[in-house]
């Protein structure tokens, strides 16, 4: 009974081998015979599905669950009324199951390209703060040369100042020493 279950199980995994892949992908374990070119380039994607993560075991469980609760309906020889019951409850499951991942893809969708719109938005700013440092960078450049430069003529008017009232002292000691001859 337990090898009834394990072959009911293995045969379920290989029905959904999506459902394998992303929990291979999910717990980090990567299957060494894929070739790495379907790697997608969109990281933001994957961090979705690492968001998702907790729900995989418990679709893992589902999966096998179905399949034996469905099983012996199968083969129980019901009426067609009830196999068309159960056929019709099945479809309306499955169309359930199929509007909803509609609609998970349209929300994931949309929420991708609210990120996409993000990023350009946070690039085009991000390239405008850069503008706007290096032009800044630029313009303080420049204040520090002009400021050298009037730092450099205001040491030579000082030094002129100097000179000028060094001459202005030599100038009056020579007068006082004529007007005292």
């Amino acid at each position: 009974m337990a090898d009834e279950k394990a072959g009911k199980s293995s045969e379920a995994a290989s029905r959904f081998p999506s459902v394998d892949r992303l929990i291979e992908l999910a717990s980090g374990k990567e299957d060494k015979g894929r070739s790495s070119s379907k790697e997608p380039t969109d990281k933001s994607m994957w961090k979705l599905l690492l968001q998702l993560r907790p729900l995989l075991p418990l679709l893992t469980r589902l999966v096998p669950m179905l399949d034996v609760a469905v099983a012996p309906l199968q083969t129980a020889g019901l009426s067609a009324d009830v196999r068309k019951t159960v056929a019709e409850s099945i479809a309306d499951s499955t169309a359930k199951l199929q509007s909803a991942q509609r609609d998970l893809n349209s929300t994931v969708t949309a929420a991708l390209e609210r990120q996409s719109a993000t990023l350009m938005q946070l690039e085009q700013q991000l390239d405008r703060l850069r503008q706007a440092n290096e032009s800044l960078g630029a313009g303080q450049a420049r204040l520090r040369e002009e400021l050298h430069a009037l730092a450099r003529v205001f040491q030579i008017a000082a030094i002129a100042a100097g000179i000028l009232l060094v001459a202005l002292i030599v100038m009056a000691g020579v007068m006082l020493v004529r007007a005292g001859n």
